[in-house]
Protein backbone atom coordinates (compact mmCIF):
# COMPACT_ATOMS: atom_id res chain seq x y z
CA UNK A 1 0.00 0.00 0.00
CA UNK A 2 1.42 3.30 -1.04
CA UNK A 3 1.69 5.82 1.97
CA UNK A 4 0.04 9.29 2.03
CA UNK A 5 1.75 11.90 1.18
CA UNK A 6 2.36 14.22 4.72
CA UNK A 7 2.25 17.78 4.09
CA UNK A 8 4.23 19.96 2.75
CA UNK A 9 7.95 21.11 4.47
CA UNK A 10 8.89 24.13 4.25
CA UNK A 11 12.03 25.04 2.66
CA UNK A 12 15.03 26.64 4.76
CA UNK A 13 16.93 28.62 2.56
CA UNK A 14 19.31 31.28 3.15
CA UNK A 15 18.52 34.93 2.27
CA UNK A 16 20.33 36.85 -0.38
CA UNK A 17 21.54 40.14 -0.52
CA UNK A 18 21.99 42.36 -3.28
CA UNK A 19 24.67 45.51 -4.45
CA UNK A 20 26.16 46.18 -7.46
CA UNK A 21 29.67 46.99 -8.27
CA UNK A 22 30.84 50.45 -9.97
CA UNK A 23 31.37 48.03 -13.14
CA UNK A 24 27.99 47.80 -13.65
CA UNK A 25 27.87 43.87 -12.45
CA UNK A 26 24.97 42.73 -10.49
CA UNK A 27 26.12 40.75 -7.66
CA UNK A 28 23.53 38.55 -5.14
CA UNK A 29 25.23 37.15 -2.29
CA UNK A 30 24.24 34.49 0.31
CA UNK A 31 25.86 32.48 3.23
CA UNK A 32 24.95 28.90 4.22
CA UNK A 33 27.61 27.64 6.12
CA UNK A 34 26.85 24.33 6.77
CA UNK A 35 29.01 22.59 4.74
CA UNK A 36 32.72 24.06 4.12
CA UNK A 37 31.94 24.25 -0.06
CA UNK A 38 31.21 27.78 -2.18
CA UNK A 39 29.97 28.03 -5.51
CA UNK A 40 29.65 31.24 -7.91
CA UNK A 41 27.12 31.52 -11.18
CA UNK A 42 28.17 33.94 -13.65
CA UNK A 43 25.31 34.39 -15.87
CA UNK A 44 25.69 36.58 -18.90
CA UNK A 45 22.95 37.80 -20.46
CA UNK A 46 23.56 36.63 -23.95
CA UNK A 47 22.65 32.85 -25.42
CA UNK A 48 21.11 31.16 -28.67
CA UNK A 49 18.50 34.20 -28.92
CA UNK A 50 21.70 37.30 -29.63
CA UNK A 51 22.83 35.10 -32.43
CA UNK A 52 21.24 35.50 -36.18
CA UNK A 53 20.01 32.33 -38.01
CA UNK A 54 22.98 31.86 -40.35
CA UNK A 55 25.75 31.83 -37.26
CA UNK A 56 23.40 29.18 -35.10
CA UNK A 57 25.45 27.57 -33.09
CA UNK A 58 27.92 30.64 -31.86
CA UNK A 59 26.88 31.31 -28.45
CA UNK A 60 27.30 27.56 -27.72
CA UNK A 61 30.81 27.10 -29.45
CA UNK A 62 32.04 30.18 -27.45
CA UNK A 63 30.72 28.90 -24.03
CA UNK A 64 32.71 25.64 -25.37
CA UNK A 65 35.53 27.35 -25.83
CA UNK A 66 35.97 29.34 -22.53
CA UNK A 67 37.69 26.62 -20.66
CA UNK A 68 39.33 25.36 -23.68
CA UNK A 69 42.58 27.40 -23.11
CA UNK A 70 42.80 30.92 -22.19
CA UNK A 71 45.66 33.52 -22.38
CA UNK A 72 47.84 32.02 -19.15
CA UNK A 73 46.98 28.28 -19.69
CA UNK A 74 46.14 26.00 -22.59
CA UNK A 75 43.12 23.79 -22.14
CA UNK A 76 45.24 20.64 -20.34
CA UNK A 77 47.02 23.68 -17.82
CA UNK A 78 43.50 24.62 -17.33
CA UNK A 79 41.78 20.73 -16.59
CA UNK A 80 44.84 20.42 -14.21
CA UNK A 81 44.51 23.61 -12.59
CA UNK A 82 40.80 22.98 -11.93
CA UNK A 83 41.45 19.15 -10.87
CA UNK A 84 44.05 20.26 -8.66
CA UNK A 85 42.17 22.15 -6.62
CA UNK A 86 39.23 19.74 -6.61
CA UNK A 87 37.08 22.32 -8.35
CA UNK A 88 34.42 22.44 -11.08
CA UNK A 89 34.12 24.58 -13.31
CA UNK A 90 31.64 24.64 -16.58
CA UNK A 91 30.35 26.92 -19.22
CA UNK A 92 27.62 26.39 -21.28
CA UNK A 93 24.88 28.64 -23.22
CA UNK A 94 20.88 29.00 -23.18
CA UNK A 95 18.79 31.01 -25.09
CA UNK A 96 18.57 33.49 -22.99
CA UNK A 97 21.93 33.53 -21.38
CA UNK A 98 25.34 32.00 -21.20
CA UNK A 99 26.71 30.45 -17.52
CA UNK A 100 30.13 30.40 -16.29
CA UNK A 101 30.26 28.54 -12.72
CA UNK A 102 32.74 27.23 -10.06
CA UNK A 103 31.96 25.57 -6.96
CA UNK A 104 34.98 24.07 -4.69
CA UNK A 105 35.42 23.15 -1.05
CA UNK A 106 36.39 26.88 1.06
CA UNK A 107 39.77 26.68 1.48
CA UNK A 108 40.09 26.24 -2.49
CA UNK A 109 37.43 28.80 -3.70
CA UNK A 110 39.77 32.00 -4.20
CA UNK A 111 41.95 30.08 -6.00
CA UNK A 112 38.93 28.51 -8.37
CA UNK A 113 37.25 31.86 -8.48
CA UNK A 114 40.51 32.75 -10.31
CA UNK A 115 39.90 30.42 -12.60
CA UNK A 116 36.68 31.47 -13.77
CA UNK A 117 37.46 35.28 -13.94
CA UNK A 118 40.56 33.80 -16.21
CA UNK A 119 38.18 31.70 -18.73
CA UNK A 120 35.89 34.69 -18.68
CA UNK A 121 38.34 37.48 -19.28
CA UNK A 122 41.35 35.82 -20.92
CA UNK A 123 39.97 33.14 -23.05
CA UNK A 124 42.25 32.13 -26.37
CA UNK A 125 40.06 31.13 -29.10
CA UNK A 126 43.25 29.07 -30.30
CA UNK A 127 42.66 28.13 -33.70
CA UNK A 128 43.29 24.52 -33.46
CA UNK A 129 41.16 24.44 -30.13
CA UNK A 130 38.01 26.27 -32.37
CA UNK A 131 38.71 23.80 -35.41
CA UNK A 132 38.95 20.97 -32.81
CA UNK A 133 35.61 21.86 -30.77
CA UNK A 134 33.56 22.78 -34.06
CA UNK A 135 34.31 19.11 -35.61
CA UNK A 136 33.72 17.52 -32.55
CA UNK A 137 30.12 19.74 -32.70
CA UNK A 138 29.21 18.60 -36.05
CA UNK A 139 30.08 14.86 -35.13
CA UNK A 140 27.76 15.34 -32.19
CA UNK A 141 25.51 16.74 -34.74
CA UNK A 142 25.08 13.59 -36.65
CA UNK A 143 24.23 11.44 -33.93
CA UNK A 144 21.64 13.68 -32.72
CA UNK A 145 19.93 13.50 -36.48
CA UNK A 146 20.65 9.67 -36.06
CA UNK A 147 18.31 9.55 -32.97
CA UNK A 148 14.47 10.22 -34.30
CA UNK A 149 13.52 11.71 -30.60
CA UNK A 150 16.22 14.18 -30.63
CA UNK A 151 14.98 14.96 -34.57
CA UNK A 152 11.04 15.41 -33.32
CA UNK A 153 11.72 17.39 -30.70
CA UNK A 154 13.99 19.23 -32.70
CA UNK A 155 11.77 20.05 -35.45
CA UNK A 156 9.14 20.47 -32.83
CA UNK A 157 11.00 23.87 -31.56
CA UNK A 158 11.32 24.78 -34.79
CA UNK A 159 7.41 24.32 -35.72
CA UNK A 160 6.44 26.35 -32.29
CA UNK A 161 8.85 29.58 -33.14
CA UNK A 162 9.83 29.63 -36.89
CA UNK A 163 11.97 32.60 -37.35
CA UNK A 164 11.65 33.97 -34.04
CA UNK A 165 15.27 34.45 -32.36
CA UNK A 166 14.47 31.16 -30.10
CA UNK A 167 13.61 28.88 -33.35
CA UNK A 168 16.94 28.30 -34.35
CA UNK A 169 18.82 24.88 -33.68
CA UNK A 170 20.69 26.01 -30.17
CA UNK A 171 23.41 23.87 -31.15
CA UNK A 172 23.56 24.80 -34.75
CA UNK A 173 23.86 22.88 -37.79
CA UNK A 174 26.56 21.46 -39.97
CA UNK A 175 26.34 24.46 -42.29
CA UNK A 176 26.14 27.10 -39.36
CA UNK A 177 28.95 25.52 -37.77
CA UNK A 178 31.37 25.38 -41.08
CA UNK A 179 30.75 29.29 -41.36
CA UNK A 180 32.21 30.10 -37.44
CA UNK A 181 35.47 31.27 -37.66
CA UNK A 182 37.95 32.09 -34.52
CA UNK A 183 37.19 36.03 -35.66
CA UNK A 184 33.59 35.49 -35.63
CA UNK A 185 33.81 33.34 -31.71
CA UNK A 186 36.38 36.26 -30.48
CA UNK A 187 33.26 39.09 -31.87
CA UNK A 188 30.86 37.57 -30.04
CA UNK A 189 32.72 37.28 -26.48
CA UNK A 190 33.71 40.94 -26.85
CA UNK A 191 30.52 42.39 -27.56
CA UNK A 192 28.37 40.60 -24.65
CA UNK A 193 30.02 39.16 -22.11
CA UNK A 194 30.15 42.13 -19.87
CA UNK A 195 30.05 43.27 -16.96
CA UNK A 196 27.05 45.64 -17.73
CA UNK A 197 24.55 42.99 -18.47
CA UNK A 198 25.70 40.45 -16.42
CA UNK A 199 24.67 38.91 -12.60
CA UNK A 200 27.22 37.02 -10.58
CA UNK A 201 25.51 34.41 -8.04
CA UNK A 202 27.92 33.78 -5.07
CA UNK A 203 27.01 31.63 -1.54
CA UNK A 204 27.73 28.99 0.16
CA UNK A 205 30.79 28.72 3.14
CA UNK A 206 31.15 32.63 3.55
CA UNK A 207 29.61 35.88 4.86
CA UNK A 208 27.78 38.45 2.38
CA UNK A 209 30.21 40.74 3.11
CA UNK A 210 32.80 38.38 2.38
CA UNK A 211 31.27 37.35 -1.10
CA UNK A 212 31.12 41.05 -2.70
CA UNK A 213 34.47 41.28 -1.24
CA UNK A 214 35.94 38.27 -3.30
CA UNK A 215 33.53 40.10 -6.40
CA UNK A 216 35.10 43.05 -6.24
CA UNK A 217 38.74 42.03 -5.81
CA UNK A 218 38.32 39.68 -8.41
CA UNK A 219 35.73 41.02 -11.03
CA UNK A 220 35.80 44.37 -10.06
CA UNK A 221 38.68 45.78 -12.74
CA UNK A 222 36.58 44.20 -15.68
CA UNK A 223 35.34 46.31 -17.80
CA UNK A 224 32.48 47.08 -20.63
CA UNK A 225 33.44 47.83 -23.85
CA UNK A 226 32.55 51.71 -24.21
CA UNK A 227 30.85 50.67 -27.76
CA UNK A 228 27.06 49.66 -26.48
CA UNK A 229 25.23 45.73 -27.00
CA UNK A 230 23.10 47.26 -29.55
CA UNK A 231 20.08 45.89 -31.37
CA UNK A 232 19.55 41.97 -31.12
CA UNK A 233 17.76 39.80 -33.78
CA UNK A 234 14.38 39.69 -33.42
CA UNK A 235 11.46 38.13 -35.02
CA UNK A 236 7.50 37.81 -34.45
CA UNK A 237 6.62 34.41 -32.52
CA UNK A 238 4.19 32.91 -35.18
CA UNK A 239 1.00 31.74 -33.61
CA UNK A 240 -0.21 29.04 -32.81
CA UNK A 241 -1.91 26.80 -34.42
CA UNK A 242 -3.15 23.22 -34.89
CA UNK A 243 -0.38 21.51 -37.95
CA UNK A 244 0.81 17.92 -38.03
CA UNK A 245 4.82 18.02 -39.53
CA UNK A 246 5.89 14.30 -40.97
CA UNK A 247 9.85 13.84 -40.93
CA UNK A 248 10.07 10.65 -43.52
CA UNK A 249 12.55 9.10 -42.53
CA UNK A 250 12.00 5.12 -43.22
CA UNK A 251 15.19 3.42 -41.77
CA UNK A 252 14.13 5.25 -37.88
CA UNK A 253 13.35 1.95 -35.92
CA UNK A 254 10.39 3.49 -34.37
CA UNK A 255 8.50 6.75 -34.96
CA UNK A 256 9.25 9.56 -32.42
CA UNK A 257 5.75 11.73 -31.49
CA UNK A 258 5.91 14.90 -30.10
CA UNK A 259 2.66 16.90 -29.11
CA UNK A 260 2.77 20.43 -28.44
CA UNK A 261 2.64 24.00 -28.42
CA UNK A 262 3.98 27.35 -27.36
CA UNK A 263 3.13 28.31 -23.66
CA UNK A 264 3.87 30.55 -20.70
CA UNK A 265 6.96 32.88 -19.96
CA UNK A 266 8.81 32.05 -16.76
CA UNK A 267 7.30 34.87 -14.82
CA UNK A 268 3.84 34.10 -15.56
CA UNK A 269 1.27 33.86 -13.15
CA UNK A 270 -0.02 30.86 -14.71
CA UNK A 271 3.59 29.05 -14.13
CA UNK A 272 2.44 26.95 -11.08
CA UNK A 273 -0.41 26.17 -12.72
CA UNK A 274 1.16 25.06 -15.82
CA UNK A 275 4.13 23.01 -13.61
CA UNK A 276 1.32 20.83 -11.62
CA UNK A 277 -0.67 20.55 -15.23
CA UNK A 278 2.55 19.64 -16.56
CA UNK A 279 3.10 16.91 -14.01
CA UNK A 280 -0.48 15.47 -14.04
CA UNK A 281 0.18 14.46 -17.48
CA UNK A 282 3.91 12.90 -16.96
CA UNK A 283 5.92 10.18 -14.83
CA UNK A 284 4.92 6.63 -14.77
CA UNK A 285 1.14 7.18 -13.14
CA UNK A 286 0.46 10.12 -15.23
CA UNK A 287 -1.95 10.34 -17.90
CA UNK A 288 0.33 10.16 -21.00
CA UNK A 289 2.15 7.22 -20.01
CA UNK A 290 -1.16 5.34 -18.18
CA UNK A 291 -3.13 5.85 -21.58
CA UNK A 292 0.37 5.19 -23.98
CA UNK A 293 2.16 2.09 -22.11
CA UNK A 294 -0.24 1.08 -19.41
CA UNK A 295 -3.87 0.81 -21.06
CA UNK A 296 -2.60 0.18 -24.59
CA UNK A 297 1.03 -0.65 -24.90
CA UNK A 298 1.95 1.78 -27.39
CA UNK A 299 5.25 2.66 -26.12
CA UNK A 300 7.51 2.03 -23.60
CA UNK A 301 6.87 5.23 -21.73
CA UNK A 302 5.29 8.37 -22.63
CA UNK A 303 5.41 11.86 -20.75
CA UNK A 304 5.15 15.89 -20.91
CA UNK A 305 7.56 18.65 -20.72
CA UNK A 306 7.29 22.51 -19.40
CA UNK A 307 10.32 24.87 -21.12
CA UNK A 308 9.20 28.48 -19.58
CA UNK A 309 12.14 31.09 -20.56
CA UNK A 310 12.54 34.86 -20.80
CA UNK A 311 9.62 34.76 -23.53
CA UNK A 312 6.82 32.06 -24.00
CA UNK A 313 8.18 29.01 -23.39
CA UNK A 314 6.76 25.53 -24.75
CA UNK A 315 4.83 22.50 -23.60
CA UNK A 316 5.63 19.34 -25.30
CA UNK A 317 4.08 16.00 -25.10
CA UNK A 318 6.94 13.08 -25.90
CA UNK A 319 6.93 9.27 -26.76
CA UNK A 320 8.08 6.31 -29.19
CA UNK A 321 5.80 3.93 -30.99
CA UNK A 322 5.56 0.91 -33.70
CA UNK A 323 5.23 3.02 -37.02
CA UNK A 324 1.79 0.89 -37.65
CA UNK A 325 0.24 2.53 -34.45
CA UNK A 326 1.63 6.04 -34.75
CA UNK A 327 -1.76 7.47 -35.68
CA UNK A 328 -3.77 5.72 -33.09
CA UNK A 329 -0.17 7.31 -30.43
CA UNK A 330 -1.27 11.04 -32.32
CA UNK A 331 -5.15 10.48 -31.39
CA UNK A 332 -4.32 9.17 -27.73
CA UNK A 333 -1.59 11.66 -26.62
CA UNK A 334 -4.48 14.62 -27.96
CA UNK A 335 -7.07 12.93 -26.61
CA UNK A 336 -4.72 13.04 -22.92
CA UNK A 337 -4.05 16.66 -23.39
CA UNK A 338 -7.24 17.60 -23.85
CA UNK A 339 -8.72 15.60 -20.95
CA UNK A 340 -6.71 17.82 -17.99
CA UNK A 341 -9.74 20.35 -19.22
CA UNK A 342 -12.48 17.69 -20.14
CA UNK A 343 -11.67 15.66 -16.78
CA UNK A 344 -10.53 17.56 -14.30
CA UNK A 345 -7.69 16.30 -11.75
CA UNK A 346 -8.88 15.03 -9.06
CA UNK A 347 -7.82 14.87 -5.66
CA UNK A 348 -5.71 11.97 -5.56
CA UNK A 349 -3.88 13.30 -9.42
CA UNK A 350 -2.93 16.98 -7.42
CA UNK A 351 -2.07 15.00 -3.99
CA UNK A 352 1.07 12.73 -5.25
CA UNK A 353 2.10 15.13 -8.63
CA UNK A 354 2.09 18.01 -6.52
CA UNK A 355 4.57 15.89 -4.31
CA UNK A 356 7.31 14.98 -7.62
CA UNK A 357 6.70 18.34 -8.38
CA UNK A 358 8.07 19.29 -4.81
CA UNK A 359 10.23 17.04 -4.03
CA UNK A 360 12.21 17.72 -7.36
CA UNK A 361 12.56 21.30 -6.37
CA UNK A 362 13.64 20.19 -3.16
CA UNK A 363 16.29 17.95 -4.59
CA UNK A 364 17.58 20.61 -6.77
CA UNK A 365 18.51 22.81 -4.27
CA UNK A 366 19.64 20.34 -1.40
CA UNK A 367 23.11 21.70 -2.34
CA UNK A 368 24.99 24.98 -2.80
CA UNK A 369 25.27 24.25 -6.50
CA UNK A 370 21.86 23.64 -6.46
CA UNK A 371 21.14 26.99 -4.60
CA UNK A 372 23.11 28.84 -6.66
CA UNK A 373 21.45 27.75 -9.49
CA UNK A 374 17.91 27.88 -8.43
CA UNK A 375 18.89 31.84 -7.58
CA UNK A 376 20.55 32.37 -10.51
CA UNK A 377 17.38 31.33 -12.58
CA UNK A 378 14.85 32.90 -10.75
CA UNK A 379 17.17 36.76 -11.57
CA UNK A 380 17.71 35.57 -15.17
CA UNK A 381 14.26 35.24 -15.94
CA UNK A 382 12.49 38.27 -13.50
CA UNK A 383 10.92 36.46 -11.00
CA UNK A 384 11.57 37.68 -7.49
CA UNK A 385 13.93 35.34 -5.68
CA UNK A 386 11.61 35.75 -2.34
CA UNK A 387 9.61 33.52 -4.50
CA UNK A 388 12.14 30.43 -3.77
CA UNK A 389 11.13 30.69 -0.43
CA UNK A 390 7.32 29.77 -1.17
CA UNK A 391 7.46 27.33 -4.00
CA UNK A 392 5.87 24.58 -2.31
CA UNK A 393 3.09 26.89 -0.70
CA UNK A 394 2.08 27.95 -4.61
CA UNK A 395 2.31 24.83 -5.70
CA UNK A 396 -0.04 23.23 -3.07
CA UNK A 397 -2.28 26.39 -3.85
CA UNK A 398 -3.04 25.19 -7.13
CA UNK A 399 -6.61 22.98 -7.23
CA UNK A 400 -8.17 21.41 -9.82
CA UNK A 401 -10.37 24.49 -11.28
CA UNK A 402 -6.72 26.39 -11.79
CA UNK A 403 -5.07 23.25 -13.97
CA UNK A 404 -8.45 22.78 -15.81
CA UNK A 405 -8.54 26.60 -16.77
CA UNK A 406 -4.98 26.72 -17.53
CA UNK A 407 -5.13 23.67 -19.76
CA UNK A 408 -8.45 24.87 -21.27
CA UNK A 409 -6.82 27.97 -22.53
CA UNK A 410 -2.49 27.40 -22.59
CA UNK A 411 -2.29 23.32 -23.48
CA UNK A 412 -5.41 22.44 -25.62
CA UNK A 413 -5.88 24.77 -28.70
CA UNK A 414 -4.35 24.72 -31.46
CA UNK A 415 -1.62 21.84 -30.65
CA UNK A 416 0.89 20.48 -33.19
CA UNK A 417 2.23 17.30 -34.08
CA UNK A 418 5.58 16.17 -35.12
CA UNK A 419 6.09 12.70 -36.20
CA UNK A 420 9.75 10.85 -37.12
CA UNK A 421 9.43 7.49 -38.53
CA UNK A 422 8.48 5.78 -41.86
CA UNK A 423 5.81 7.81 -43.35
CA UNK A 424 4.34 5.00 -45.10
CA UNK A 425 2.73 3.23 -42.25
CA UNK A 426 1.11 6.46 -40.99
CA UNK A 427 0.82 9.49 -43.09
CA UNK A 428 -2.58 8.60 -45.02
CA UNK A 429 -4.13 8.15 -41.41
CA UNK A 430 -2.75 11.79 -40.09
CA UNK A 431 -3.96 13.36 -43.19
CA UNK A 432 -7.37 11.88 -42.77
CA UNK A 433 -7.62 13.61 -39.26
CA UNK A 434 -5.64 16.89 -39.66
CA UNK A 435 -5.95 19.55 -41.86
CA UNK A 436 -2.99 20.35 -42.31
CA UNK A 437 -0.14 18.16 -43.00
CA UNK A 438 3.31 18.45 -44.49
CA UNK A 439 5.65 15.40 -45.26
CA UNK A 440 9.08 16.10 -45.75
CA UNK A 441 11.75 13.61 -46.59
CA UNK A 442 14.16 13.34 -44.17
CA UNK A 443 17.57 14.01 -46.60
CA UNK A 444 15.47 17.34 -47.14
CA UNK A 445 15.08 18.36 -43.62
CA UNK A 446 16.53 21.36 -42.41
CA UNK A 447 16.60 22.85 -38.82
CA UNK A 448 18.67 25.54 -39.96
CA UNK A 449 15.71 27.06 -41.89
CA UNK A 450 12.16 28.49 -40.82
CA UNK A 451 10.51 26.26 -43.46
CA UNK A 452 12.51 23.16 -42.07
CA UNK A 453 12.82 22.43 -45.61
CA UNK A 454 16.03 22.44 -48.02
CA UNK A 455 13.69 23.23 -50.96
CA UNK A 456 10.13 23.67 -51.70
CA UNK A 457 8.11 20.77 -50.58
Amino acid sequence: MIPTAGPPRDAILPAPVERVLDNGLRVIAFSQRNLPLIAAQLIVGCGGAAEHEDEAGLSALVAALLTQGTALRSATELAAASDALGARLLAASGYDASIVSVSATTPAFPYAFALLDEVVRRPEFAPHEVERVRTKSISDLALTYANPGAVARGVAHRVAYGGAPYGHPLSGTAATLQTLTRERVAWFHERFYRPDDAVLVIGGDLGVDEAFAFADRVLGSWRAPERPIGERPHGAVPPPRAQAVIVDKPDAGRTALVAGRLTIERRSPDYYAATVATAVLSGYSGRLNQEIRVKRGLSYGAGASLTARRQCGTFLATTLVDHARAAEAVGVTLETIRSLADAPATDDDLVTRKATVTGGFYRAIETVDGITGAVGEHVLYDVPIAEMQDYAHRIQAVDAESVRAFAARGLVPDTFVVLVGDASKFASEIARTHDDVRVIPFERLDLGSPSLALGPS
